[in-house]
């Protein structure tokens, strides 16, 4: 098949190595020239384990083109895959202000103008093409915004040789090849007229389904678009609630002698029938990422506009605040006048990406309350110079480099993953979520976050586009 992939960055182009991966011919466009540039002489931009030698592996079937309508003239398929940002203070990786805010959706629309019109232009070759929108959405956006100003650049209706389905993944930065040709299901949100019915008669889950069908035999779930925009987002922030659940079992844990949260987890993860899934259920830092805190904060907006009797994405939201300013209060209970040191700014292990970062939301929080951390990671920045004195270490980011650090006599090591096991003698090492016997069963929680609007920090920690 001929695809087109509009937005080869970070997402979009280790999913247009998967299809090349699969004999299919990928025709990719980005606005930013240098990308492009890049990966015509071998360079592989986003950061992922494997992907330069799977782009080796397929880079024949893999063609770069000068504008959309060069891409879209000689493909079926399109794959649209741009941003749909919230300004860098709401990525996540600072406190939640309480503002439910929709995301930004000027890329994409114009965008999809831009597809549409190419779509008119080569309307007459014969082909039908299909638009796959996968960039999130909140509910009702393509239904009301994106669907008509994309049919209106076209020139034709749905169905009359072009349709649009909205598709988004579900994939993870550092595995997206991966998670991208071994999904758990593949959502299809298809067009419906103003009486309900599929608007294209069909044809473009028909399609998607072909093209599906030749990556993968998981299972397809056609819908509405705003029924897969619902699934899309609900299925995101639900992942932080259970991220919220699993590390206040870790608080519950850490205040208890006697009780370790890896104990308790792991017998809930038993329970599959009931509780679902056994992932995203080990204590440890907040939900991040460049989606899920800014997916809650869109889902708060959509509650807000409907008026939900009950805005549990807000509550998501400022418990991840709350959790994470509850181990800056653990910093800062064992500082004592040491530094801190933050080991880890990715907001995971494998990436290089601190959009939504934990470990940036805490350091922010630290800045706010006055303490100016040290920060350490072993791909974004790798040479920071450590402190000659003793000092505070946080595991802030799963790194397994980590479990090896030369930490020294009068250190204190705080581990909410709990996997530093061994330190050196003199070295006081904490593992959150494990009760120790004579631990104050209560301690200090601060009940008093300071907002990004309230705090007045020196300098703040942005995270890296």
């Amino acid at each position: 098949m001929k695809i087109a992939f509009i937005g080869i960055g970070k997402l979009g182009f280790p999913c247009a190595v998967a299809l090349a991966m699969k004999g299919h011919d990928v025709y990719g466009y980005d606005n930013d020239s240098r990308l492009i540039e890049g990966y015509e002489r071998g360079e592989v931009t986003p950061f992922e384990p494997g992907l330069p030698e799977q782009y080796q592996s397929c880079r024949k079937r893999m063609h770069f083109c000068g504008s959309i309508d060069d891409a879209i003239a000689q493909s079926d398929h399109i794959f649209v895959a741009v941003p749909t940002p919230h300004a860098p203070m709401h990525d996540g990786s600072f406190p939640y202000d309480g503002v439910g805010r929709n995301f930004d959706n000027s890329i994409i629309r114009d965008c999809l103008v831009e597809v549409g019109r190419a779509i008119g232009k080569h309307a007459g070759d014969g082909r039908f093409r299909t638009i796959l929108v996968i960039s999130t959405t909140t509910p009702g956006t393509m239904v009301d915004d994106l669907g008509p100003a994309t049919a209106k650049a076209v020139g034709l209706p749905i169905g009359s040789g072009w349709t649009m389905v909205y598709n988004p993944f579900f994939i993870g930065q550092s595995t997206v090849v991966k998670d991208f040709l071994n999904p758990e299901f593949v959502l299809l949100g298809v067009p419906q007229n103003d009486e309900g019915k599929i608007a294209d008669l069909g044809r473009g889950e028909a399609i998607s389904r072909e093209l599906y069908g030749s990556l993968h035999s998981q299972p397809i779930c056609p819908m509405t678009w705003t029924e897969a925009e619902c699934v899309k987002l609900c299925y995101n922030t639900y992942l932080g609630l259970k991220v919220l659940f699993a590390n206040t079992v870790m608080e519950l844990c850490h205040r208890l002698p006697g009780a370790s949260c890896d104990v308790v987890n792991a017998t809930l993860k038993l329970a599959k029938d009931r509780l679902v899934s056994t992932k995203y259920m080990d204590g440890g830092m907040a939900d991040g990422g460049p989606c899920h805190g800014r997916d809650q904060m869109a889902m708060s907006f959509v509650a807000q506009k409907l008026g939900l009797s009950f805005n549990i994405f807000d509550s998501i939201n400022h418990g991840r605040d709350a959790q994470t300013s509850y181990l800056a209060d653990l910093i800062q209970n064992e500082q004592k006048g040491r530094p801190v040191v933050l080991l880890g700014m990715a907001f995971k292990q494998g990436t290089n990406q601190t959009q939504g970062s934990p470990a940036i939301l805490l350091a922010n929080i630290l800045q706010q309350r006055g303490v100016e951390p040290i920060l350490h990671d072993p791909v974004i920045k790798p040479y920071t110079e450590m402190p000659v004195e003793p000092a505070v270490y946080f595991i802030s980011t799963r790194w397994p480099e980590y479990k090896g650090f030369k930490f020294r006599k009068g250190d204190t090591v705080i581990d909410p993953w709990r996997m530093i096991k061994e330190v050196p003698a003199g070295v006081e090492l904490i593992p959150i979520g494990v009760g120790a016997p004579g631990r104050q069963t209560a301690g200090h929680i601060s009940t008093a976050l300071i907002s990004a609007t309230e705090a007045k920090p020196t300098k703040r920690v942005r995270a890296a586009s």
